[in-house]
Protein backbone atom coordinates (compact mmCIF):
# COMPACT_ATOMS: atom_id res chain seq x y z
CA UNK A 1 0.00 0.00 0.00
CA UNK A 2 1.48 3.16 -0.92
CA UNK A 3 1.13 5.34 2.30
CA UNK A 4 2.75 2.36 4.26
CA UNK A 5 5.72 2.59 1.67
CA UNK A 6 5.78 6.56 2.46
CA UNK A 7 5.95 6.54 5.72
CA UNK A 8 8.53 3.13 5.49
CA UNK A 9 10.78 5.86 3.64
CA UNK A 10 10.45 8.94 5.43
CA UNK A 11 11.28 7.07 8.33
CA UNK A 12 13.90 4.43 7.10
CA UNK A 13 16.04 7.38 5.63
CA UNK A 14 15.63 9.46 8.92
CA UNK A 15 17.44 6.20 10.80
CA UNK A 16 19.62 4.24 8.75
CA UNK A 17 22.74 4.23 11.17
CA UNK A 18 26.01 2.62 10.84
CA UNK A 19 27.31 -0.08 12.03
CA UNK A 20 28.54 0.40 16.30
CA UNK A 21 32.62 0.38 15.24
CA UNK A 22 31.72 3.11 12.33
CA UNK A 23 29.85 4.85 15.07
CA UNK A 24 32.21 5.41 17.77
CA UNK A 25 35.18 5.67 15.25
CA UNK A 26 33.03 8.58 13.59
CA UNK A 27 32.48 10.06 17.27
CA UNK A 28 35.33 9.92 18.69
CA UNK A 29 37.13 11.33 15.62
CA UNK A 30 34.86 14.16 15.61
CA UNK A 31 34.96 14.74 18.90
CA UNK A 32 38.48 14.95 19.69
CA UNK A 33 38.82 17.01 16.56
CA UNK A 34 37.75 19.82 18.72
CA UNK A 35 40.17 19.44 21.28
CA UNK A 36 43.09 19.18 18.85
CA UNK A 37 42.23 22.14 16.95
CA UNK A 38 41.89 23.82 20.58
CA UNK A 39 45.77 22.07 20.71
CA UNK A 40 47.17 23.71 17.76
CA UNK A 41 46.07 27.40 18.88
CA UNK A 42 47.48 26.67 22.34
CA UNK A 43 51.28 27.34 22.88
CA UNK A 44 50.92 24.54 25.88
CA UNK A 45 53.64 21.92 26.41
CA UNK A 46 52.86 18.65 24.16
CA UNK A 47 52.49 16.47 27.14
CA UNK A 48 49.55 19.60 28.37
CA UNK A 49 48.02 18.72 25.36
CA UNK A 50 48.16 15.18 25.16
CA UNK A 51 46.74 15.05 29.04
CA UNK A 52 43.94 17.46 27.61
CA UNK A 53 42.60 15.33 24.87
CA UNK A 54 43.05 11.67 26.76
CA UNK A 55 40.22 13.44 29.81
CA UNK A 56 38.47 15.38 26.79
CA UNK A 57 37.95 12.08 24.92
CA UNK A 58 37.10 10.22 28.66
CA UNK A 59 34.49 13.15 29.13
CA UNK A 60 32.83 12.29 25.85
CA UNK A 61 32.43 8.77 26.33
CA UNK A 62 31.14 9.35 30.34
CA UNK A 63 28.78 11.77 28.82
CA UNK A 64 27.54 9.15 26.45
CA UNK A 65 27.06 6.74 28.98
CA UNK A 66 24.93 9.25 31.14
CA UNK A 67 22.87 9.64 28.39
CA UNK A 68 22.29 6.27 28.65
CA UNK A 69 21.25 6.19 31.97
CA UNK A 70 19.07 9.21 31.49
CA UNK A 71 17.20 7.60 28.64
CA UNK A 72 17.27 3.82 30.37
CA UNK A 73 13.57 3.58 29.52
CA UNK A 74 14.25 4.36 26.02
CA UNK A 75 15.04 0.54 24.75
CA UNK A 76 15.95 2.10 21.12
CA UNK A 77 18.56 4.94 22.77
CA UNK A 78 21.25 2.54 22.49
CA UNK A 79 24.94 3.24 22.61
CA UNK A 80 25.22 3.26 18.95
CA UNK A 81 22.61 5.55 18.30
CA UNK A 82 23.74 7.90 20.75
CA UNK A 83 27.21 7.61 19.18
CA UNK A 84 25.82 8.43 15.88
CA UNK A 85 23.63 11.01 17.44
CA UNK A 86 26.78 13.13 17.95
CA UNK A 87 28.87 12.87 14.82
CA UNK A 88 26.67 15.63 13.79
CA UNK A 89 26.54 18.42 16.08
CA UNK A 90 30.36 18.06 17.29
CA UNK A 91 31.66 18.19 13.33
CA UNK A 92 29.98 21.19 13.03
CA UNK A 93 31.26 22.23 16.16
CA UNK A 94 34.52 20.78 14.58
CA UNK A 95 33.52 23.20 11.65
CA UNK A 96 33.38 26.13 13.20
CA UNK A 97 36.51 26.17 15.23
CA UNK A 98 38.44 25.27 12.62
CA UNK A 99 36.76 28.28 10.63
CA UNK A 100 37.68 30.14 13.61
CA UNK A 101 41.33 29.32 13.75
CA UNK A 102 41.56 30.25 10.35
CA UNK A 103 40.15 33.35 10.46
CA UNK A 104 42.86 33.93 13.24
CA UNK A 105 45.76 33.18 11.30
CA UNK A 106 44.45 35.80 8.72
CA UNK A 107 42.90 38.55 10.94
CA UNK A 108 45.32 37.70 14.17
CA UNK A 109 42.34 38.71 16.16
CA UNK A 110 42.12 35.67 18.68
CA UNK A 111 38.05 37.07 19.72
CA UNK A 112 37.22 35.34 16.17
CA UNK A 113 38.04 32.11 17.26
CA UNK A 114 36.96 32.24 20.54
CA UNK A 115 34.00 33.42 19.26
CA UNK A 116 33.50 30.93 16.51
CA UNK A 117 34.04 27.96 19.76
CA UNK A 118 31.40 29.03 21.62
CA UNK A 119 29.25 29.42 18.18
CA UNK A 120 30.05 26.05 17.43
CA UNK A 121 29.17 25.15 21.05
CA UNK A 122 25.64 26.52 20.67
CA UNK A 123 25.02 24.73 16.90
CA UNK A 124 26.09 21.46 19.05
CA UNK A 125 23.38 22.37 21.56
CA UNK A 126 20.87 23.30 18.96
CA UNK A 127 21.16 20.08 17.04
CA UNK A 128 20.47 17.87 20.05
CA UNK A 129 18.10 19.65 21.09
CA UNK A 130 16.24 19.24 18.29
CA UNK A 131 16.91 15.42 18.53
CA UNK A 132 16.53 15.04 21.89
CA UNK A 133 13.65 16.88 21.99
CA UNK A 134 11.44 15.22 19.19
CA UNK A 135 12.47 11.67 19.58
CA UNK A 136 13.08 10.97 23.10
CA UNK A 137 11.10 13.70 25.53
CA UNK A 138 7.46 14.52 25.77
CA UNK A 139 8.82 17.91 27.07
CA UNK A 140 11.08 19.78 25.01
CA UNK A 141 11.95 21.70 28.13
CA UNK A 142 13.77 18.24 29.64
CA UNK A 143 14.81 17.32 26.55
CA UNK A 144 16.95 21.07 25.91
CA UNK A 145 18.05 20.72 29.47
CA UNK A 146 19.48 17.03 28.50
CA UNK A 147 20.91 18.67 25.26
CA UNK A 148 23.30 20.39 27.14
CA UNK A 149 25.29 17.89 29.33
CA UNK A 150 27.66 17.03 26.35
CA UNK A 151 28.65 20.19 24.87
CA UNK A 152 29.14 21.87 28.25
CA UNK A 153 31.43 18.74 29.39
CA UNK A 154 33.49 18.98 26.60
CA UNK A 155 33.30 22.22 26.96
CA UNK A 156 34.77 22.41 30.20
CA UNK A 157 38.04 20.95 29.47
CA UNK A 158 38.68 23.07 26.02
CA UNK A 159 40.88 26.01 28.22
CA UNK A 160 42.80 23.31 29.91
CA UNK A 161 44.16 22.46 26.50
CA UNK A 162 45.50 25.92 26.27
CA UNK A 163 45.94 27.09 29.53
CA UNK A 164 46.68 23.86 31.97
CA UNK A 165 43.71 25.58 33.74
CA UNK A 166 40.07 23.98 33.72
CA UNK A 167 38.37 26.93 34.65
CA UNK A 168 40.28 30.14 33.77
CA UNK A 169 37.32 32.69 35.38
CA UNK A 170 39.34 35.69 34.66
CA UNK A 171 39.87 34.84 31.01
CA UNK A 172 36.26 34.32 30.39
CA UNK A 173 35.43 37.29 32.01
CA UNK A 174 37.49 39.59 30.11
CA UNK A 175 36.24 38.11 27.20
CA UNK A 176 32.45 38.37 27.88
CA UNK A 177 32.92 42.05 28.82
CA UNK A 178 34.84 43.21 25.60
CA UNK A 179 32.61 41.24 23.35
CA UNK A 180 29.54 40.85 25.41
CA UNK A 181 27.00 41.35 22.47
CA UNK A 182 29.05 39.65 20.13
CA UNK A 183 28.69 36.23 22.28
CA UNK A 184 25.30 36.76 23.50
CA UNK A 185 24.53 36.44 19.90
CA UNK A 186 25.36 32.44 20.52
CA UNK A 187 22.25 32.03 23.12
CA UNK A 188 20.07 32.96 20.27
CA UNK A 189 20.94 29.55 18.07
CA UNK A 190 19.49 27.30 21.28
CA UNK A 191 16.55 29.48 21.65
CA UNK A 192 15.59 29.23 17.77
CA UNK A 193 16.04 25.16 18.22
CA UNK A 194 13.75 25.64 21.05
CA UNK A 195 10.98 27.85 19.08
CA UNK A 196 11.46 25.33 16.36
CA UNK A 197 10.55 22.69 18.19
CA UNK A 198 7.32 24.38 19.66
CA UNK A 199 5.75 25.51 16.41
CA UNK A 200 6.39 22.01 15.12
CA UNK A 201 4.71 20.43 18.21
CA UNK A 202 1.46 22.86 17.74
CA UNK A 203 1.25 21.42 14.02
CA UNK A 204 -1.75 19.50 14.81
CA UNK A 205 -2.87 17.04 11.92
CA UNK A 206 -6.32 16.88 10.45
CA UNK A 207 -6.83 13.14 11.85
CA UNK A 208 -3.92 12.79 14.52
CA UNK A 209 -4.68 15.85 17.08
CA UNK A 210 -2.33 14.77 18.90
CA UNK A 211 1.03 16.68 19.40
CA UNK A 212 3.16 15.15 15.87
CA UNK A 213 6.14 15.30 18.34
CA UNK A 214 4.20 12.78 20.10
CA UNK A 215 2.77 10.67 16.98
CA UNK A 216 6.68 10.90 15.55
CA UNK A 217 8.14 9.26 19.00
CA UNK A 218 5.10 6.54 18.75
CA UNK A 219 5.68 5.37 15.83
CA UNK A 220 9.92 5.41 16.22
CA UNK A 221 8.79 3.00 19.48
CA UNK A 222 6.74 1.08 17.31
CA UNK A 223 9.05 0.84 14.38
CA UNK A 224 12.46 0.65 16.45
CA UNK A 225 11.66 -1.05 19.66
CA UNK A 226 8.84 -2.70 18.70
CA UNK A 227 6.61 -1.67 21.03
CA UNK A 228 3.28 -0.32 19.38
CA UNK A 229 1.30 0.33 22.70
CA UNK A 230 1.69 3.92 22.45
CA UNK A 231 0.91 4.11 18.34
CA UNK A 232 -1.76 1.72 18.97
CA UNK A 233 -3.66 3.78 21.32
CA UNK A 234 -3.42 7.01 19.44
CA UNK A 235 -4.45 4.89 16.13
CA UNK A 236 -7.45 3.34 18.23
CA UNK A 237 -9.05 6.88 18.96
CA UNK A 238 -9.56 7.37 15.38
CA UNK A 239 -10.60 3.53 14.53
CA UNK A 240 -14.04 2.38 12.91
CA UNK A 241 -15.97 -0.57 13.94
CA UNK A 242 -16.38 -3.31 11.30
CA UNK A 243 -17.70 -6.59 10.44
CA UNK A 244 -15.28 -9.33 9.79
CA UNK A 245 -15.46 -12.46 8.89
CA UNK A 246 -13.77 -15.39 9.05
CA UNK A 247 -13.83 -19.41 7.69
CA UNK A 248 -12.07 -22.51 8.90
CA UNK A 249 -12.53 -26.11 7.21
CA UNK A 250 -11.58 -28.51 9.56
CA UNK A 251 -10.82 -32.24 8.70
CA UNK A 252 -10.63 -34.05 11.42
CA UNK A 253 -9.08 -37.60 12.43
CA UNK A 254 -10.92 -40.50 12.98
CA UNK A 255 -7.82 -41.34 15.29
CA UNK A 256 -7.68 -39.04 17.79
CA UNK A 257 -4.61 -37.25 15.83
CA UNK A 258 -4.91 -33.32 16.13
CA UNK A 259 -7.71 -32.01 13.73
CA UNK A 260 -5.97 -30.46 9.82
CA UNK A 261 -7.87 -27.11 9.28
CA UNK A 262 -7.70 -24.52 6.50
CA UNK A 263 -8.18 -20.64 7.98
CA UNK A 264 -9.49 -17.84 6.06
CA UNK A 265 -9.49 -15.02 7.56
CA UNK A 266 -10.86 -11.35 6.08
CA UNK A 267 -8.98 -9.41 8.16
CA UNK A 268 -5.63 -7.78 6.81
CA UNK A 269 -2.11 -8.30 7.61
CA UNK A 270 -1.03 -4.67 8.82
CA UNK A 271 -0.46 -2.02 8.34
CA UNK A 272 3.56 -2.73 9.54
CA UNK A 273 5.13 -4.67 12.16
CA UNK A 274 4.45 -4.98 14.66
CA UNK A 275 1.01 -2.83 14.80
CA UNK A 276 -2.43 -4.37 15.39
CA UNK A 277 -2.37 -7.32 12.63
CA UNK A 278 0.43 -7.11 10.97
CA UNK A 279 1.67 -10.46 12.42
CA UNK A 280 -1.92 -12.74 12.07
CA UNK A 281 -1.16 -15.66 10.42
CA UNK A 282 1.58 -16.18 12.45
CA UNK A 283 -0.98 -15.76 15.47
CA UNK A 284 -3.38 -17.64 14.10
CA UNK A 285 -0.90 -20.60 13.50
CA UNK A 286 0.03 -20.39 17.27
CA UNK A 287 -3.40 -19.86 18.23
CA UNK A 288 -4.42 -23.50 16.41
CA UNK A 289 -1.26 -24.97 17.53
CA UNK A 290 -2.27 -24.12 21.32
CA UNK A 291 -5.49 -25.75 20.24
CA UNK A 292 -4.36 -28.90 18.87
CA UNK A 293 -4.96 -28.09 15.58
CA UNK A 294 -2.37 -28.08 12.65
CA UNK A 295 -3.71 -25.08 10.34
CA UNK A 296 -2.95 -23.35 7.20
CA UNK A 297 -3.60 -19.91 7.50
CA UNK A 298 -4.91 -17.87 4.08
CA UNK A 299 -5.34 -14.99 2.60
CA UNK A 300 -9.01 -14.05 2.23
CA UNK A 301 -10.21 -10.45 0.56
CA UNK A 302 -9.32 -8.02 2.38
CA UNK A 303 -7.41 -4.84 2.04
CA UNK A 304 -5.66 -2.30 4.56
CA UNK A 305 -9.17 -0.95 5.23
CA UNK A 306 -9.48 -4.00 7.72
CA UNK A 307 -6.15 -3.75 9.32
CA UNK A 308 -7.00 -4.42 13.33
CA UNK A 309 -6.32 -1.40 14.89
CA UNK A 310 -4.23 -2.84 18.11
CA UNK A 311 -2.51 -5.81 19.73
CA UNK A 312 -5.52 -5.65 22.16
CA UNK A 313 -7.93 -5.63 19.51
CA UNK A 314 -5.81 -8.98 17.77
CA UNK A 315 -6.18 -10.44 21.10
CA UNK A 316 -10.25 -9.98 21.30
CA UNK A 317 -10.23 -11.63 17.22
CA UNK A 318 -8.27 -14.64 18.78
CA UNK A 319 -10.76 -15.24 21.60
CA UNK A 320 -13.16 -15.29 19.23
CA UNK A 321 -11.88 -18.00 17.22
CA UNK A 322 -13.29 -19.79 20.32
CA UNK A 323 -16.66 -18.97 19.53
CA UNK A 324 -16.76 -20.46 15.52
CA UNK A 325 -20.03 -21.70 14.67
CA UNK A 326 -20.41 -24.87 12.38
CA UNK A 327 -22.60 -23.92 9.00
CA UNK A 328 -21.82 -27.17 7.36
CA UNK A 329 -20.58 -30.74 7.54
CA UNK A 330 -20.00 -33.33 5.30
CA UNK A 331 -17.56 -36.14 3.83
CA UNK A 332 -17.68 -35.38 -0.33
CA UNK A 333 -16.04 -32.71 -2.33
CA UNK A 334 -15.68 -32.14 -6.01
CA UNK A 335 -12.51 -32.33 -7.96
CA UNK A 336 -11.21 -28.50 -8.17
CA UNK A 337 -12.21 -26.99 -11.91
CA UNK A 338 -9.91 -23.77 -13.13
CA UNK A 339 -10.84 -21.13 -15.47
CA UNK A 340 -9.15 -17.91 -16.77
CA UNK A 341 -10.96 -14.69 -17.97
CA UNK A 342 -8.02 -12.20 -19.60
CA UNK A 343 -5.49 -11.75 -16.87
CA UNK A 344 -7.66 -13.33 -14.32
CA UNK A 345 -7.48 -17.31 -12.88
CA UNK A 346 -9.98 -18.82 -10.63
CA UNK A 347 -9.57 -22.25 -9.69
CA UNK A 348 -12.55 -23.74 -7.52
CA UNK A 349 -14.11 -26.93 -5.72
CA UNK A 350 -17.15 -27.80 -3.54
CA UNK A 351 -17.21 -28.72 -0.26
CA UNK A 352 -20.85 -29.56 0.24
CA UNK A 353 -22.80 -26.71 -0.09
CA UNK A 354 -19.57 -24.89 0.03
CA UNK A 355 -17.49 -23.04 -2.57
CA UNK A 356 -14.08 -23.00 -2.17
CA UNK A 357 -12.20 -20.62 -4.61
CA UNK A 358 -8.53 -19.72 -5.15
CA UNK A 359 -8.32 -16.31 -6.61
CA UNK A 360 -4.78 -14.89 -8.81
CA UNK A 361 -3.70 -12.04 -11.35
CA UNK A 362 -0.69 -14.41 -11.62
CA UNK A 363 1.89 -14.43 -13.74
CA UNK A 364 0.59 -10.56 -13.73
CA UNK A 365 1.29 -8.06 -11.11
CA UNK A 366 -1.38 -7.83 -8.40
CA UNK A 367 -1.94 -6.56 -4.90
CA UNK A 368 -5.54 -7.32 -2.48
CA UNK A 369 -8.16 -7.80 -4.39
CA UNK A 370 -11.01 -4.95 -3.57
CA UNK A 371 -14.04 -5.36 -1.30
CA UNK A 372 -16.71 -5.71 -4.20
CA UNK A 373 -15.27 -8.58 -5.77
CA UNK A 374 -15.59 -10.44 -2.46
CA UNK A 375 -19.18 -9.44 -2.62
CA UNK A 376 -20.01 -10.13 -6.33
CA UNK A 377 -18.89 -13.30 -5.99
CA UNK A 378 -20.57 -14.53 -2.65
CA UNK A 379 -23.74 -13.23 -4.26
CA UNK A 380 -23.79 -14.75 -7.01
CA UNK A 381 -22.44 -18.29 -5.00
CA UNK A 382 -25.91 -17.94 -3.08
CA UNK A 383 -27.90 -17.34 -6.52
CA UNK A 384 -27.29 -20.72 -7.38
CA UNK A 385 -27.44 -22.72 -4.07
CA UNK A 386 -24.36 -22.75 -2.34
CA UNK A 387 -24.67 -21.42 0.86
CA UNK A 388 -21.82 -20.00 1.24
CA UNK A 389 -18.54 -19.30 -0.49
CA UNK A 390 -15.11 -19.32 0.96
CA UNK A 391 -12.50 -16.73 -0.82
CA UNK A 392 -8.94 -17.28 -1.15
CA UNK A 393 -6.90 -14.42 -2.44
CA UNK A 394 -3.66 -15.80 -3.45
CA UNK A 395 -2.20 -12.87 -3.52
CA UNK A 396 0.78 -13.69 -5.50
CA UNK A 397 2.42 -12.16 -7.81
CA UNK A 398 3.88 -9.09 -7.35
CA UNK A 399 2.11 -5.59 -8.52
CA UNK A 400 -0.49 -3.10 -8.43
CA UNK A 401 -3.95 -3.21 -6.62
CA UNK A 402 -6.04 -4.73 -9.53
CA UNK A 403 -7.92 -2.38 -12.10
CA UNK A 404 -11.41 -2.43 -12.81
CA UNK A 405 -11.30 -4.70 -15.85
CA UNK A 406 -8.93 -7.40 -13.71
CA UNK A 407 -12.01 -7.20 -11.31
CA UNK A 408 -14.51 -7.72 -13.85
CA UNK A 409 -12.62 -10.86 -15.31
CA UNK A 410 -12.08 -12.60 -12.07
CA UNK A 411 -15.57 -12.05 -11.11
CA UNK A 412 -16.91 -13.66 -14.57
CA UNK A 413 -14.05 -16.52 -14.09
CA UNK A 414 -15.58 -17.32 -10.76
CA UNK A 415 -19.05 -17.45 -11.72
CA UNK A 416 -17.88 -19.91 -14.38
CA UNK A 417 -16.44 -21.82 -11.75
CA UNK A 418 -19.19 -21.73 -9.45
CA UNK A 419 -21.73 -22.90 -12.33
CA UNK A 420 -19.19 -26.19 -12.95
CA UNK A 421 -18.96 -27.40 -9.81
CA UNK A 422 -22.45 -26.56 -8.18
CA UNK A 423 -23.70 -29.21 -10.38
CA UNK A 424 -20.59 -31.35 -10.37
CA UNK A 425 -20.65 -35.00 -8.94
CA UNK A 426 -19.24 -34.89 -5.41
CA UNK A 427 -17.09 -38.09 -4.05
CA UNK A 428 -15.46 -38.98 -1.04
CA UNK A 429 -11.59 -37.76 -0.22
CA UNK A 430 -8.78 -38.57 1.26
CA UNK A 431 -6.94 -35.60 3.04
CA UNK A 432 -2.83 -35.17 4.27
CA UNK A 433 -1.14 -32.01 5.31
CA UNK A 434 2.86 -31.11 6.04
CA UNK A 435 4.12 -27.45 7.59
CA UNK A 436 7.91 -27.09 7.08
CA UNK A 437 7.99 -26.35 10.69
CA UNK A 438 6.81 -29.82 11.76
CA UNK A 439 9.82 -30.86 9.18
CA UNK A 440 12.40 -28.16 10.67
CA UNK A 441 12.65 -27.01 7.75
CA UNK A 442 15.22 -24.15 7.62
CA UNK A 443 14.03 -20.88 5.43
CA UNK A 444 15.01 -17.54 4.48
CA UNK A 445 13.86 -14.46 5.67
CA UNK A 446 11.55 -14.05 3.13
CA UNK A 447 9.55 -16.24 4.64
CA UNK A 448 7.27 -15.48 8.06
CA UNK A 449 7.25 -16.83 11.05
CA UNK A 450 4.16 -18.85 9.95
CA UNK A 451 6.61 -20.94 7.37
CA UNK A 452 4.97 -22.59 4.73
CA UNK A 453 2.76 -25.33 4.60
CA UNK A 454 0.52 -27.66 2.35
CA UNK A 455 -3.03 -29.60 2.03
CA UNK A 456 -3.17 -32.41 -0.12
CA UNK A 457 -6.42 -33.91 -1.22
CA UNK A 458 -7.05 -37.36 -2.86
CA UNK A 459 -9.92 -37.31 -5.15
CA UNK A 460 -11.20 -39.58 -7.79
CA UNK A 461 -7.47 -41.17 -7.53
CA UNK A 462 -5.87 -37.50 -8.86
CA UNK A 463 -3.76 -35.63 -6.05
CA UNK A 464 -4.36 -32.13 -5.60
CA UNK A 465 -2.10 -29.40 -3.34
CA UNK A 466 -2.83 -26.39 -2.49
CA UNK A 467 0.59 -24.23 -0.46
CA UNK A 468 0.50 -21.56 1.86
CA UNK A 469 3.73 -19.10 2.36
CA UNK A 470 3.83 -16.83 4.87
CA UNK A 471 5.42 -14.05 2.91
CA UNK A 472 4.38 -10.60 1.45
CA UNK A 473 3.40 -11.18 -2.03
CA UNK A 474 5.81 -13.78 -4.38
CA UNK A 475 8.33 -11.83 -6.81
CA UNK A 476 6.83 -11.49 -9.91
CA UNK A 477 7.44 -14.51 -12.32
CA UNK A 478 8.70 -16.41 -9.41
CA UNK A 479 5.12 -18.53 -8.95
CA UNK A 480 5.97 -19.86 -12.16
CA UNK A 481 9.61 -21.00 -11.57
CA UNK A 482 8.39 -23.35 -8.78
CA UNK A 483 4.96 -24.36 -9.99
CA UNK A 484 6.14 -27.51 -11.87
CA UNK A 485 3.66 -29.75 -11.29
CA UNK A 486 -0.27 -29.36 -12.52
CA UNK A 487 -1.48 -31.18 -9.75
CA UNK A 488 -0.71 -28.15 -7.55
CA UNK A 489 -4.03 -26.09 -7.35
CA UNK A 490 -1.88 -22.34 -6.37
CA UNK A 491 1.10 -20.57 -4.00
CA UNK A 492 -0.75 -18.36 -2.39
CA UNK A 493 0.77 -16.11 0.74
CA UNK A 494 -0.75 -14.72 3.76
CA UNK A 495 0.26 -11.43 3.03
CA UNK A 496 1.68 -10.82 6.51
CA UNK A 497 4.00 -7.79 7.05
CA UNK A 498 6.24 -8.91 9.72
CA UNK A 499 9.07 -7.34 8.04
CA UNK A 500 7.06 -4.65 6.15
CA UNK A 501 8.48 -0.94 6.71
CA UNK A 502 11.77 -2.93 8.31
CA UNK A 503 13.72 -4.01 4.66
CA UNK A 504 15.80 -0.94 3.12
CA UNK A 505 14.76 -1.60 -0.22
CA UNK A 506 11.68 0.37 -2.60
CA UNK A 507 9.11 -1.93 -1.55
CA UNK A 508 10.10 -1.72 2.54
CA UNK A 509 10.00 -5.77 2.43
CA UNK A 510 11.32 -9.00 0.73
CA UNK A 511 8.56 -10.95 -1.04
CA UNK A 512 8.91 -14.80 -1.36
CA UNK A 513 11.81 -15.18 -4.10
CA UNK A 514 13.35 -12.19 -2.84
CA UNK A 515 15.67 -14.52 -0.95
CA UNK A 516 14.92 -18.08 -1.74
CA UNK A 517 15.71 -19.44 -4.82
CA UNK A 518 13.14 -21.58 -7.37
CA UNK A 519 15.68 -25.01 -6.25
CA UNK A 520 15.49 -24.57 -2.94
CA UNK A 521 11.36 -23.75 -2.67
CA UNK A 522 11.00 -26.75 -5.12
CA UNK A 523 12.98 -28.95 -3.09
CA UNK A 524 10.87 -27.63 -0.16
CA UNK A 525 7.59 -28.54 -1.65
CA UNK A 526 8.89 -32.03 -2.79
CA UNK A 527 9.55 -32.57 1.36
CA UNK A 528 6.06 -31.54 2.08
CA UNK A 529 4.10 -33.24 -0.86
CA UNK A 530 6.15 -36.50 0.88
CA UNK A 531 5.25 -36.09 4.12
CA UNK A 532 1.41 -35.02 3.35
CA UNK A 533 1.39 -38.59 1.08
CA UNK A 534 2.28 -40.08 4.66
CA UNK A 535 -0.11 -38.48 6.37
CA UNK A 536 -3.07 -39.38 4.15
CA UNK A 537 -6.29 -40.04 5.32
CA UNK A 538 -10.14 -40.44 3.82
CA UNK A 539 -11.24 -37.47 5.48
CA UNK A 540 -14.66 -35.51 6.08
CA UNK A 541 -15.07 -31.73 6.61
CA UNK A 542 -16.70 -29.42 8.92
CA UNK A 543 -16.85 -25.80 7.90
CA UNK A 544 -17.03 -22.95 10.63
CA UNK A 545 -17.59 -19.41 10.43
CA UNK A 546 -17.94 -16.84 13.18
CA UNK A 547 -18.82 -12.72 12.32
CA UNK A 548 -17.95 -9.90 15.01
CA UNK A 549 -17.54 -6.26 14.76
CA UNK A 550 -13.62 -4.60 15.62
CA UNK A 551 -11.94 -1.93 15.63
CA UNK A 552 -9.61 -1.17 12.55
CA UNK A 553 -6.92 0.84 11.24
CA UNK A 554 -8.83 1.59 7.56
CA UNK A 555 -6.95 2.60 4.13
CA UNK A 556 -8.13 6.09 4.43
CA UNK A 557 -7.53 6.59 8.19
CA UNK A 558 -3.67 5.37 7.11
CA UNK A 559 -3.77 7.78 4.05
CA UNK A 560 -4.61 10.70 6.08
CA UNK A 561 -1.87 9.97 8.76
CA UNK A 562 0.54 9.66 6.01
CA UNK A 563 -0.56 13.36 4.44
CA UNK A 564 -0.68 14.37 8.03
CA UNK A 565 2.95 13.63 8.05
CA UNK A 566 3.71 14.71 4.98
CA UNK A 567 2.31 17.69 6.38
CA UNK A 568 4.65 17.99 8.86
CA UNK A 569 7.50 17.72 7.32
CA UNK A 570 7.22 19.77 4.48
CA UNK A 571 6.71 22.54 7.98
CA UNK A 572 9.38 21.01 9.36
CA UNK A 573 11.55 21.47 6.37
CA UNK A 574 10.18 25.45 5.71
CA UNK A 575 11.34 25.61 9.39
CA UNK A 576 14.85 24.03 9.24
CA UNK A 577 15.80 26.27 6.51
CA UNK A 578 14.30 29.20 7.73
CA UNK A 579 16.66 28.54 10.96
CA UNK A 580 19.42 27.29 9.08
CA UNK A 581 19.48 30.84 7.35
CA UNK A 582 19.08 33.03 10.36
CA UNK A 583 21.85 30.87 11.95
CA UNK A 584 23.91 32.33 9.36
CA UNK A 585 23.01 35.54 10.13
CA UNK A 586 23.99 34.86 13.48
CA UNK A 587 27.70 33.67 12.63
CA UNK A 588 27.63 36.48 10.18
CA UNK A 589 26.55 39.02 12.77
CA UNK A 590 28.97 37.99 15.59
CA UNK A 591 31.77 37.78 13.31
CA UNK A 592 31.48 41.21 12.49
CA UNK A 593 30.84 42.84 15.36
CA UNK A 594 34.19 40.87 17.14
CA UNK A 595 36.59 42.94 14.05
Amino acid sequence: MQSTFNLQRKFRLLFTLPSFFVSLLLASATSLSIILIQGIFSNAPMAQRFEATSIFFVAFLLSIILERLILARHSFASIRRLLAMSIVPNALWSILSAFGLYQYSVLQEEQVFYLLVVMGLSTAISIRIIILGSVFFKRISVGTLVSFLQPMLLFTIIPFAQTGVLFPIEQFSLLLVEEAVAFSLALIIPVLSVSYLVVLSRTGGTLIKSSPLIVFQAFLQAWVAERPKLIEDLITTFSLEKEIVTSVIEFPDKYDAPTRAVIVPEVHPGPFYPIGSSNLPFELWQWSKSNNIRSLVFHGISGHEHNLASKTVVTSYLNEMDNLQVVSDGSTCTEPKSKSVGRATVTGLAFGDYAVLVLTLAPYGMEDFPIFVREEINKAAKSIGFNGAILIDAHNSLGATPVREDCEDIIIAANDILRKIRFNSQVPFKMGYAHSKELQIKLKEDVGPAGIGMVLFEINKKFYSLISVDANNIALGFRDKILESDDIIDICTTDTHFNAAKVMNSLGYVPFGGESSDKEVRKVIKNLREAAEKSMTKSNFVIKRNKNSYKVFGSALLDHYSVDLDRLFAIAKIGGVSTFLIILAVYALGITLVK
